[in-house]
């Protein structure tokens, strides 16, 4: 089946080459808001760029799937519903090198990548990114959910258009609202509510020279016997 990635970032050049590796989908363009066409004749990855009324004329719905790669939820969202209402279907990506159970139950749209790891009893719903993430038993992912480099612990619920950032952690048993932003290395033992952004407290970075520290100027100081 051939399939079209919207987008064209870093991200979505990250999806193109884990769908051309690893998946039985046959990638043949990539697509972007009409507002946003380059040049004619551009291209990423030996693939056209083309827009989203050029695609709909030359790649019809009904030989050709889409996957939007945009990584912030809200744009993914609208443009996924944007594609939906014009009949096309959405191609999901597992990476073969992903731990992942055979029950887990699945929306459209899903990428779920080469280090993920999944446990039993997991349901994920549409339009969802999963890059580097843990997930617990009997977790459950709404729509259009971003999860990057984090955990949770089993049963727990991330609400619709939420995000978690690199390091953060949900204890058991918790829901997360919708519309989350939960920041880098922050941890959840509590529900929280919608529209909600959590992160750390700031702390000043400690910059030094190390040249300071022996460790890294001993062997340069020392004189031949």
């Amino acid at each position: 089946m051939n399939v079209i990635i919207y987008g064209t970032g870093k991200m979505a050049e990250f999806i193109c080459y884990s769908f051309t590796k690893d998946s039985p989908y046959n990638v043949v363009a990539f697509c972007v808001d009409d507002a946003y066409v380059p040049p004619a004749g551009s291209t990423l990855q030996n693939l056209p760029i083309l827009s989203f009324a050029q695609v709909t004329k030359d790649f019809p719905p009904d030989a050709h799937k889409m996957h939007i790669a945009i990584g912030r939820n809200s744009a993914r969202e609208s443009v996924y519903n944007k594609v939906s209402a014009a009949g096309y279907g959405f191609a999901s990506y597992v990476s073969s090198k992903a731990n992942v159970w055979p029950d887990l139950v699945m929306g459209h749209n899903t990428f779920i990548d080469q280090c993920c790891d999944i446990q039993p009893f997991v349901t994920i719903g549409n339009n969802c990114m999963l890059i580097g993430s843990r997930i617990g038993h009997h977790c459950t992912l709404e729509d259009n959910v971003l999860l990057s480099g984090n955990i949770l612990a089993g049963n727990v619920t991330v609400g619709q258009n939420s995000f978690l950032g690199i390091n953060s952690a949900v204890k058991e048993d918790v829901i997360i609202g919708t519309h989350n932003i939960i920041g880098a290395g922050v941890f959840i033992n509590k529900n929280t509510e919608d529209y909600a952004i959590i992160t750390n407290a700031s702390a000043p970075q400690r910059i030094g020279d190390s040249k300071r520290f022996v460790m890294f100027t001993k062997a340069q100081e020392a004189k031949p016997a």
